[in-house]
């Protein structure tokens, strides 16, 4: 039995020759076969290490050979050599007929799985196109990771920009956009200022997802249309049939596609129930279940591998993630290393809970023992620190939801799938499993070294695991566009319709319909009316403090003028309850940014407010002065209850019928959790400000000004749009800077417009420090 040859001690070289054969006549595709490989590596490393130099030839990762040692290698060896030859890179065989195939054709669409070195390859490709490139990622989650390989990657007269602004165009030999679907109407108002040269499309599977899924098809439509020229890539892991990209759009000129099934690591497949470890294999019945000795989690952490624990959202949030994963969190020491604490000092400023011991983060206390928290209400800075801390290897733990499927390049030596949700229909739950356990083994640079990842399952998940995992997924060939079945509610009908007929307005960011359904919807009394009452005499907006100094009537009146602006552009005029709800909430989050608040002053004014501070700080008050005793203040304290607050959705969203609090009502405000207020505040700003909110209500705005002449409105609009007036920081904000960005380097500004900036001469004192050097360089 094959369970009998693989745990043996002594290596079967029958076995592994008959696997080597098999790879050099179908490539390494087999999934079994890679199994079995990592097994007879586990068990019998020594006896291994003779076969791998071959292996690394047969498998085409040619970056990992030495001098060929064998006929056989040095066959491919000379294979290696062409591919360099023909390409002038060091490829694998699957990056070289991608790469001739993105030279030949102008679109390309391909899939490979998670390992294949598709990142490589792009590398590859930025680096030596010479025009624009445009970067479309699936979510905002996957940002953070392309801006830091990028601009390692390219020189500093590159733009390296995560929207599309034209600036910087003294300095700038070419620009790389990394953008999301829903950016993507801001290259076609900047279209004659570009030159576009190449469009890559990654994970581009996001086709299938719904609303965000026809977003993806109508920006590939509108790009085919308006720049047809242009060579694009699609890129998908595991899927059957790339070419589908191609069919639901119609693209018929100089196409290409292909299926890469070779896979680069291999991997080992362990059930766990009740603290017990068992192998299995999903490809083959001979394993017999056999019992792992001890804990295989806690012995790779302690021989300094990593795991990734994939939870769900709800128990990170409800904290039960602790209890669950305790055993594996104690063996995680409190991190004494100082470059790793330098990234853990970031997140402190960045929230603002250094030195305030009110303000308790567990992400951050999770983090000094080298454990990390991600998912997507994580603020994207503070995202960006997580995951350079993780491949800069100073994590052990990550506790993970989906936005590692998401494609984030964030390898581990196990991953334990504990929660077993995915989103989607049958073939997205399959595609999504597989890219998640794709992440399950690091690839190493080292020569001659076959790497191999643990996948950890739980027994009730098992059979369906298997069954997804011997399955194979495709696109559909239809669009959502052209689906007349699709569920869409009369939110969505615009846009769909603006997306088939081209009108789409660039400069407001909406549809030619919902502009003239603002234009008729009479809003001139109520735009008046918040011109009026939300601007001070100096123009500014008011403060939050001030806001809620106006009586209840000017604030509710305010609150309905705004629900009407932002409702006039859609089909109905009227909100749900919990729709208002979440409008209501995002308002005072505007007003903190208009007034140019950091995010770490943001949430800190927003727990204050949540967590009762004024309540709490006069009954500090009458405890110092004797007024009460001390049980009484511990009493009063614990009853009162934390402040309601809706969470944060994205607008419009007509399913959203009733408000969800954020805490529970009962929850006292001596338990409130700082780091609930952290996501669910980003999301506000995120989700329902700049995604649904903001675009509205500014050009509502501005066809008021068109209208009335009236420049209120105008500087009201920038406040919404940027969150500031102030031409100096709308072009900081442009140039990529952010707010807390901005409040460093301002006082260094001599000039700024979009051809270049010019730094005060006090600007050389302020470099002298690495990181603010760092924040600058580029425009140097």
């Amino acid at each position: 039995m094959l369970s009998e040859i693989i745990f043996n001690q002594d290596i079967d070289n029958d076995l592994i020759k008959e696997i080597l054969y098999d790879f050099h006549k179908n490539g390494p595709i087999d999934n079994s076969h890679l199994e079995t490989l990592s097994y007879l590596k586990k068990y019998n490393a020594d006896s291994f290490k003779k076969y791998e130099s071959k292996l690394m030839f047969l498998m085409g990762l040619f970056y990992k050979t030495e001098e060929p040692n064998s006929f056989i290698e040095a066959i491919y060896n000379a294979y290696a050599e062409t591919i360099m030859s023909e390409t002038g890179h060091n490829f694998t065989p699957v990056q070289a007929d991608a790469y001739l195939s993105i030279k030949k054709y102008t679109n390309f669409s391909f899939s490979a799985p998670t390992s294949a070195g598709k990142s490589f390859l792009f590398q590859e490709l930025i680096k030596e196109t010479q025009g624009d490139i445009i970067i479309i990622l699936p979510s905002r989650a996957l940002i953070s990771e392309y801006l830091i390989k990028v601009k390692k990657l390219v020189s500093k007269e590159t733009l390296v920009l995560q929207f599309i602004e034209v600036v910087n165009t003294k300095r700038t030999k070419n620009r790389i956009y990394i953008i999301t679907p829903e950016r993507g109407e801001e290259l076609f108002k900047n279209i004659p200022k570009l030159n576009v040269e190449l469009i890559l499309l990654d994970e581009a599977q996001i086709s299938e997802e719904g609303i965000r899924g026809m977003k993806f098809d109508s920006l590939v439509r509108r790009i085919d249309k308006k720049l047809s020229n242009i060579k694009k890539v699609f890129t998908h892991p595991f899927i059957l049939n790339p070419e589908a990209q191609f069919q639901k759009h119609n693209i018929t000129q100089s196409t290409d596609s292909e299926t890469y099934n070779q896979k680069t690591v291999g991997k080992i497949f362990i059930e766990h129930s009740k603290s017990n470890f068992k192998y299995f294999s999903p490809f083959q019945d001979e394993m017999n279940g056999k019992k792992i000795e001890g804990d295989i989690i806690k012995e790779t952490i302690k021989n300094n591998g990593t795991a990734l624990i994939y939870i769900s959202k709800a128990k990170i949030y409800s904290g039960d993630f602790i209890e669950s994963f305790a055993d594996y969190i104690e063996l995680c020491p409190i991190i004494t290393d100082k470059e790793s604490l330098s990234f853990i000092e970031k997140i402190e400023a960045f929230f603002g809970t250094k030195d305030d011991s009110e303000k308790s983060s567990m992400l951050i206390y999770l983090m000094k023992r080298g454990i990390v928290i991600h998912h997507g209400s994580i603020p994207l800075n503070a995202r960006l620190i997580i995951e350079d801390f993780v491949n800069s290897h100073h994590a052990k733990i990550c506790f993970s939801t989906s936005t590692l499927i998401q494609g984030i390049n964030m390898p581990f030596d196990i991953i334990w799938i504990n929660n077993f949700t995915f989103r989607g229909n049958e073939d997205q739950k399959t595609l999504n499993l597989k890219n998640l356990i794709g992440r399950a083994g690091r690839v190493t640079l080292a020569d001659n070294h076959f790497d191999y990842g643990y996948v950890v399952v739980e027994s009730r998940n098992k059979r369906t695991f298997i069954n997804r995992l011997n399955t194979e997924s495709s696109l559909s060939p239809l669009s959502n566009l052209d689906n007349p079945t699709d569920p869409n509610n009369e939110d969505f009908i615009d846009i769909v319709d603006a997306i088939k007929n081209d009108t789409f307005n660039s400069e407001l960011q909406l549809t030619e319909s919902q502009i003239t359904r603002i234009e008729k919807a009479d809003l001139d009394t109520q735009i008046s009316f918040i011109l009026d009452n939300f601007l001070n005499q100096e123009l500014e907006p008011l403060t939050v403090k001030e806001y809620y100094v106006l009586t209840d009537y000017k604030r509710k009146k305010i609150k309905k003028a705004l629900e009407n602006i932002y409702t006039a552009h859609l089909r109905r005029t009227e909100f749900g309850d919990g729709e208002k709800s979440v409008l209501s909430a995002s308002i005072p989050i505007l007003l903190w940014q208009i007034q140019g608040k950091s995010f770490a002053e943001i949430i800190s004014l927003r727990y204050a407010f949540l967590s009762e501070k004024d309540f709490r700080r006069k009954l500090r008050r009458k405890l110092k002065n004797e007024e009460i005793s001390i049980s009484e203040f511990k009493k009063q304290l614990f009853e009162k209850k934390v402040r309601f607050s809706c969470i944060a959705e994205a607008l419009p969203n007509k399913s959203f019928k009733r408000p969800v609090p954020l805490f529970n009502r009962n929850t006292s405000v001596t338990d409130i959790d700082f780091d609930t207020i952290i996501y669910d505040t980003y999301d506000y700003i995120d989700k329902v400000l700049s995604l649904s909110v903001k675009d509205p209500i500014s050009s509502a705005l501005i066809l008021y000004f068109e209208k009335t002449n009236d420049k209120r409105s105008l500087i009201l609009s920038n406040y919404i749009k940027y969150g500031t007036n102030d031409e100096t920081e709308i072009w900081l904000l442009k140039y990529g800077f952010s707010f807390e960005d901005i409040e460093l380097i301002i006082g260094h500004i001599e000039r700024i417009d979009e051809t270049e900036i010019i730094f005060k001469k006090s600007i050389n004192k302020f470099i002298t420090n690495p990181e603010n050097y760092k924040l600058i360089e580029r425009y140097i």
